[in-house]
């Protein structure tokens, strides 16, 4: 109990309660920055994991474009009808070696859709050969509508390239005649060089692209939470949510560049690395490239560098913060309410307190001499509890009184009795001595004393033995040092105590001694356990006037210690009795006067005393002649 310190004064009270209102400020304060980060954090999160998702999507697209593409082109490339083989180029200038190469532009730019333009372009910028293909038809461009590309950067750039090499041009919007095609189709162009060598011109085959599928498809991916944004090296939008600021290197626009509008992620997207980047200002952005296809002779790329970013809305990350701050606010609120609910509690008690103040330092010594009184009420308890471990060993031992006290009425009543015909047959030898003492009279009288005072011996000496085994058993019941003790002898000594009670009964005690055990034990706690064990099966195990079996039995386990077994045919343990068995007052006969301490004591003695273990086996429904099997496993000393 708490002791009152009458010497503390109440007026600290609000010192304290203040340091505690700052405390519980700071603490409040501290927890609702950790809320406002994991939440801000946990929301962020989401974003960027949706921001990966969309820029893997892309990604994908991108790369099986590029790869058809590619391969695409390098099919068309190879084929027999385009190489000279043996013959001179110049022999292939007919018109039907002209007609069979445009046939074969045309069936095979009819297999891909996203094929719009086929051109063999010689060494001095002028088209050979041109098919135009849109909305699934073809159209084979006369010789006198073809155009000289010399000027075309694509055309300059796969003309330098050593045959039999690629070039993926820059993707732009489709021009004929110096003008851009409307509306407007993004544009990629493969070139393949082909030398004189090998092929029929030399020059370039280029494949136009159509990437507005592919475009449309990124569109899909987009939306206002999470904008998918392309710009090429120099900044320009390739695809952008506001289509108006698209192509803007193509539309002579050069204030439609990412750098204009956002500086700062412009120049973070020149320095990107090869994981994704994030950047944030109002927005959150998630920046990376689209994949690149390497030329592995010069160990170039040949298409170049184009950048991607995820942008979500304006607007998402301020929400986000608030989001987290309305969080981070009732945590905080919470907490202070709860805090201030308490100082106030603090407070009404310190106010009550400061009233009880004098009561309580007067009611100090009453309360002094309660802790007195409890401490001596808590030693008396003590030394009852005490007292009742004696007295269970007195009832034990009482017990085995009135047995021997019944057993010993027959013998000694046999004893009195034959003392009491030797004292008739000497009064009549007496007698006959003053009258007259016959032949006759003096045989009779010596043989009747002898045979009562043989049968007196006899009845003495039985009642000597039963005197002689109820003290040893006494004695070692009050012994508390560990003796050399057979465990035969002394289950056989408390069956002669308990002989009166069991030879009314009509259960037998049947006992097995695998062999003749001495061990250094407690003997007297030994019986004492065997003896509660007999009692606790004959109280539990059978019903009135039924006829049954206990056994005693006597064994070495394996490990060498001894095992005292306790079984019988009785009625069985259920389950749910057996988990309760050993705890204190459970009994199963309480109206039967029966207090519960039988098997709690019992397991006490052996594991606590004896320092062995016991250990229950029983099942009611067991096809096997014992029921119930308690074992007492002592160690052999």
């Amino acid at each position: 109990m708490e002791k009152f310190d009458h010497k503390t004064s109440p007026s600290l009270n609000n010192k304290h309660i203040s340091i505690k209102a700052l405390f519980i400020v700071f603490a409040a304060s501290a927890i609702a920055v950790l809320v406002y980060w994991q939440v801000y954090q946990a929301r962020l999160a989401v974003v960027q994991d949706n921001h990966d998702d969309k820029l893997s999507l892309v990604q994908t697209e991108f790369v099986k474009e590029l790869s058809s593409i590619k391969k695409l082109t390098q099919v068309l490339a190879d084929n027999k009808n385009l190489k000279r083989g043996n013959k001179l180029r110049y022999m292939f200038r007919d018109r039907e070696s002209i007609r069979s190469i445009n046939d074969y532009f045309v069936n095979f730019g009819l297999l891909s859709p996203i094929i719009s333009q086929i051109r063999w372009i010689d060494i001095t910028g002028n088209e050979r050969f041109r098919v135009d293909f849109k909305n699934g038809e073809a159209k084979v461009v006369e010789q006198k509508e073809l155009q000289n590309k010399m000027s075309r950067y694509y055309f300059r750039q796969g003309i330098a390239i050593e045959a039999p090499d690629s070039f993926l041009s820059k993707i732009d919007l489709n021009m004929e005649h110096g003008s851009i095609v409307e509306p407007y189709v993004p544009t990629m162009r493969v070139t393949y060089r082909t030398s004189s060598s090998d092929y029929i011109v030399d020059g370039l085959i280029i494949i136009n692209f159509d990437l507005s599928a592919l475009f449309q498809r990124i569109r899909s991916y987009s939306s206002d939470n999470n904008q998918v944004n392309i710009v090429n090296k120099e900044g320009f939008w390739l695809f952008n949510n506001d289509e108006s600021k698209q192509w803007g290197f193509m539309l002579s626009r050069p204030e439609l560049t990412l750098g204009n509008s956002n500086p700062q992620l412009w120049e973070l997207m020149l320095e990107h690395k090869e994981i994704a980047q994030r950047y944030y200002d109002k927005s959150v952005y998630t920046i990376d490239t689209l994949p690149t296809i390497f030329l592995k002779k010069h160990n170039e790329t040949l298409n170049e560098v184009i950048y991607i970013y995820i942008k979500s809305k304006n607007t998402l990350l301020t929400k986000i913060q608030l989001t987290a701050l309305s969080y981070a606010g009732l945590s905080a609120f919470v907490l202070l309410v709860i805090g201030g609910f308490i100082l106030y509690r603090e407070h009404c008690y310190a106010k009550v307190l400061r009233k009880l103040f004098d009561e309580l330092r007067a009611e100090k010594l009453e309360l002094d001499s309660v802790n007195n009184e409890l401490s001596n009420t808590i030693r008396q308890q003590q030394l009852l509890q005490d007292s009742f471990v004696e007295a269970q060993k007195l009832s034990s031992l009482g017990m085995l009184v009135a047995g021997v006290a019944h057993e010993m009425n027959t013998p000694i009543g046999g004893a009195i009795i034959s003392v009491t015909n030797a004292e008739s047959v000497m009064r009549r030898l007496n007698e006959g001595i003053r009258t007259g003492l016959t032949k006759s009279l003096l045989e009779s009288s010596v043989l009747s004393l002898d045979d009562n005072l043989g049968l007196a011996k006899v009845n003495l000496d039985k009642a000597a033995v039963l005197v002689k085994s109820f003290k040893k058993m006494a004695i070692d019941r009050n012994n508390e040092e560990f003796i050399e003790c057979n465990i035969e002898a002394i289950i056989k000594e408390l069956l002669i105590a308990l002989n009166s009670r069991l030879k009314t009964s009509k259960i037998k005690i049947i006992t097995r001694f695998d062999d003749d055990y001495t061990l250094k034990s407690r003997p007297g706690i030994i019986s004492q356990v065997v003896e509660n064990l007999i009692m606790n099966a004959l109280n539990h195990a059978f019903e009135e006037s039924q006829s049954g079996e206990i056994e005693i039995r006597v064994y070495k386990s394996k490990k060498g210690d001894v095992n005292i077994s306790v079984s019988d045919t009785g009625c069985g343990i259920d389950k749910h009795q057996q988990t309760v068995i050993f705890e204190p007052f459970h009994t199963s006969a309480r109206g039967k006067g029966n207090i519960g301490l039988g098997l709690y004591m019992v397991s006490q003695w052996v594991t606590q005393i004896l320092k062995g273990q016991l250990s229950l086996d029983s099942d009611p429904q067991r096809g096997e002649k014992y029921k119930t099997r308690f074992t007492i496993t002592l160690p052999d000393k």
